[in-house]
C-alpha cells in the first residue's frame, strides 16, 4: 500500500536565511568598480551592487526549488527602479517610518543626501538601532558593514540609510509569507448596487430583446478588455544615438517593446542625478562629468540599462596660436609690399619688368662681371693714392 506524502514548501525564514548565507559566503570577492562575475551572469557590466543582490536571490531560489528573482524582488533595474517596484507593492519602508528590518530585507542608501538612492545591500542582522549588511561593489569588493547612530559618515552611519525593501517571499511559493504593510481592498459594494438597480429598471422599462442586446454588448466589451490585458511583453530594447556626451548635450533615449501592440507603462531611472537629468519621456541632458547608469522599466517587469559617459567640452583654438598666425601674416604682407615697390620704381625708369624677369639669365652674369670690375678698379685706385702719399 502506497503511503501518501506531501512536499512542504520552503518557509519564509528558510529563504531569508538562505539569501543571507549565500551573501555572506561571497564576502571578500574582488572585482573592479565596473566588472564582476555577477555582471557576467546577469549580462551587464557596470556598477554591480544591484546585480550582486539579483545573483544572491537567484541562487537562493535555485537551492530551495522556488523562484525568488522576479517574484519576491524585481529581476532587474537600479536602486531607484527597485524602490519604485517595492513601493508599488506597498513593501517599501522609509527609515523614518520606524520599521525594523529583518535578515533578508534589502537596504537602500543615499550617500549624497539628495533623495536619490545610489547603493543597495542585503540586511544580515539587526541589534537595536544597529544594522548589519553585506553589500556588493564596495570599492570593487563584497564587504560586510555595520551602521550605527555614531558610526563614521556616510558609510557606517544609519543616516545614510534611505529605506528598506521587504521581499515577498510568500509569492515565490514559500509557506508562512509575511503580508504587505497595507492591504488594498477594492470595494465592489457600490458597483454591485448600481448593477442591481440598472437590472431592475431594465426589467421594468425595456423588452427582453433589448436586455439581451445590452448583455451581448457588455459581454463583447468584457471579452475585448480581457484580450487586451492578457497581452504580455516579451522583450524590451533601448537605444540612443550616442552614449558619450559633453556637458550641455541633450539626447533622447528611445525604447521599443515586443509585441509592439502590447500596452507598456515605461519609467526611466538614474542613480547619478549630478551627471545627467532625465525626463519621463527619455529626454537626457548632460550636466556633470562622470558615468551615469540609466534604467528603463516596462510594466514593472522588464528592465534594460545602459551607461552614459559625460565629459567637459574642450576649447579648439588657443590664444597663442592666434597670435602666431597674425605674425606670419604680417611678415608675408611686408615682403609682398617690398616686391611691389621695386617693380614700381623700375617701371618708372622705363624698363619692362616682365621682360627683365623672363630674361634674367641674359643680364645677370654681365652685370656681375661689371660690378666686380668696378670694385677692383676702385680698390686699385685707392691703393695707388695711398702709395703716392
Amino acid at each position: 500500500m502506497a503511503v501518501p506524502f506531501s512536499v512542504q514548501a520552503a518557509s519564509e525564514n528558510t529563504l531569508r536565511n538562505s539569501v543571507v548565507s549565500i551573501a555572506e559566503n561571497e564576502i571578500g570577492y574582488t572585482g573592479t568598480s565596473s566588472y564582476s562575475k555577477y555582471g557576467d551572469w546577469y549580462g551587464y557590466q557596470g556598477s554591480w551592487c544591484t546585480t550582486f543582490v539579483f545573483w544572491c536571490f537567484n541562487e537562493a531560489g535555485s537551492d530551495n526549488g522556488v523562484k525568488l528573482l522576479g517574484t519576491s524582488i524585481p529581476n532587474g533595474g537600479n536602486c531607484n527602479s527597485m524602490i519604485s517596484w517595492f513601493s508599488n507593492k506597498d513593501r517599501y519602508y522609509k527609515r523614518s517610518s520606524g520599521y525594523t528590518p529583518k535578515a533578508g530585507d534589502l537596504v537602500f542608501f543615499d550617500w549624497s543626501g539628495n533623495g536619490s538612492s545610489q547603493h543597495v545591500g542585503i540586511v544580515t542582522d539587526t541589534s537595536g538601532s544597529t544594522v548589519y549588511t553585506v553589500e556588493g561593489n564596495c570599492s570593487g569588493k563584497v564587504k560586510s558593514r555595520t551602521y550605527t547612530s555614531s558610526g563614521s559618515k556616510p558609510y557606517n552611519n544609519i543616516s545614510a540609510i534611505m529605506g528598506y525593501g521587504v521581499p515577498s517571499y510568500s509569492s515565490s511559493g514559500s509557506s508562512g509569507g509575511q503580508p504587505p504593510k497595507t492591504t488594498k481592498r477594492h470595494s465592489t459594494t457600490k458597483a454591485h448596487s448600481n448593477y442591481e438597480t440598472t437590472k431592475r429598471n431594465n426589467q421594468q422599462n425595456t423588452s427582453s430583446s433589448t436586455t439581451a442586446k445590452n448583455n451581448e454588448t457588455t459581454t463583447e466589451k468584457t471579452t475585448k478588455k480581457e484580450t487586451t490585458e492578457t497581452i504580455k511583453l516579451d522583450s524590451l530594447d533601448i537605444h540612443a544615438s550616442n552614449y558619450d556626451l559633453q556637458i550641455g548635450d541633450t539626447i533622447k533615449l528611445n525604447y521599443s517593446v515586443e509585441p509592439s501592440d502590447a500596452p507598456a507603462v515605461v519609467g526611466y531611472f538614474c542613480d547619478e542625478e549630478g551627471i545627467i537629468e532625465i525626463g519621463n519621456n527619455g529626454d537626457i541632458k548632460a550636466i556633470g562629468s562622470g558615468t551615469a547608469t540609466v534604467v528603463v522599466c516596462a510594466n514593472n517587469e522588464l528592465y534594460k540599462q545602459c551607461d552614459f559617459t559625460v565629459t567637459e567640452a574642450v576649447a579648439q583654438v588657443t590664444t597663442k596660436q592666434v597670435k602666431e598666425r597674425k605674425v606670419v601674416g604680417t611678415t608675408q604682407t611686408e615682403i609682398v609690399t617690398t616686391e611691389k615697390n621695386v617693380q614700381t620704381v623700375l617701371t618708372h625708369m622705363g624698363m619692362n619688368v616682365n621682360e627683365l624677369s623672363q630674361n634674367r639669365q641674359l643680364y645677370i652674369i654681365p652685370l656681375t662681371i661689371i660690378a666686380v670690375t668696378f670694385f677692383i678698379s676702385v680698390f686699385v685706385a685707392l691703393a695707388k693714392r695711398v702709395k703716392q702719399k
